[in-house]
């Protein structure tokens, strides 16, 4: 995996949000958040809600405010007004798969609408072809959103960021709305499209035991601010920060034994089943 060239590059980037109302004071969702991933990295941004993580998240996609710094994909600095060339090369996988398609459209009426914006873009591969590549029958070109599974949904989602051939694949918690079963199933997808597509994730996620199956490395975000990063394992293992040591403990079979639970111990088992299948 090529390490030198880099997808995404985040300087300096903050994101302050106006108040509302005449005494509210301004909310720092970003404060100087710097971090970088290289080709064929998935790189996880992880903390609480409120850490900051979805401003990072909408502000290099194009779709948030930056106050001040920069973040550039494959060269191209992100901002409000980019070209529609420039801001294929983004793609985002949003947490809800349902909401992010349209409920009028059949699959393959959206993937004729992204293959007239961007003919160059999709010429690389057909509608069947495409459905394969992310595991699905090509019967589901014919359904709308509403006939098709949660799990279906999202890999209709991948597959229509996956069209477009993008630098940067941007992950805003893909599997937290996905019954168990199928979010192990989705993170697999994405780490064999890495292997076989060269794909490069931006992984948001505040699920520590998903962000440990799928992530190379890691930043985790407290107050706008990142407190820790580095390889995975090594700050899962070895957490520097107290925060970071406060959100492993809250992982099963980690480490306090008063802080599990079914939800937590069912993601635990999901990291567990996708880092297995990887090894």
């Amino acid at each position: 995996m090529s390490q030198h060239h880099r997808v995404l590059e985040v300087d300096r980037l903050s994101v302050i949000h106006r108040a509302r109302g005449r005494r509210g004071l301004p909310v720092v969702a970003c404060d100087e958040v710097s971090l970088s991933i290289a080709q064929g990295e998935i790189v996880g941004v992880v903390g609480e809600s409120g850490s900051g993580k979805t401003s990072l998240a909408m502000a290099v996609a194009g779709l948030g405010r930056i106050t001040s710094g920069t973040a550039t994909v494959s060269g191209v600095q992100i901002g409000r007004r980019l070209p529609r060339e420039s801001r294929a090369e983004i793609q985002v996988v949003f947490q809800d798969p349902h909401g992010s398609l349209d409920p009028r459209q059949t699959v393959q009426r959206g993937l004729k609408e992204l293959r007239r914006i961007h003919p160059r873009r999709t010429s690389w591969i057909g509608d069947e072809e495409l459905l394969a590549k992310v595991g699905l029958d090509p019967l589901l070109l014919g359904r709308l959103p509403h006939q098709m599974s949660g799990g279906q949904a999202q890999r209709i989602s991948i597959a229509r960021a996956l069209l477009l051939r993008p630098s940067l694949l941007l992950a805003d918690e893909p599997t937290s709305a996905l019954d168990v079963s199928v979010q192990a199933q989705i993170l697999r997808l994405l780490l064999s499209l890495r292997e076989e597509e060269g794909l490069t994730i931006l992984f948001i996620s505040h699920d520590l035991a998903v962000v440990r199956a799928i992530c190379d490395r890691v930043h985790v975000m407290l107050r706008g601010k990142v407190v820790e990063e580095g390889v995975t394992s090594e700050v899962f293992d070895r957490p520097q920060h107290e925060y970071t040591k406060r959100l492993l403990a809250a992982i099963p079979g980690h480490s306090t034994p008063d802080s599990t639970g079914d939800k937590a111990g069912a993601s635990a088992s999901v990291g567990a089943t996708v880092a297995r299948e990887a090894s």
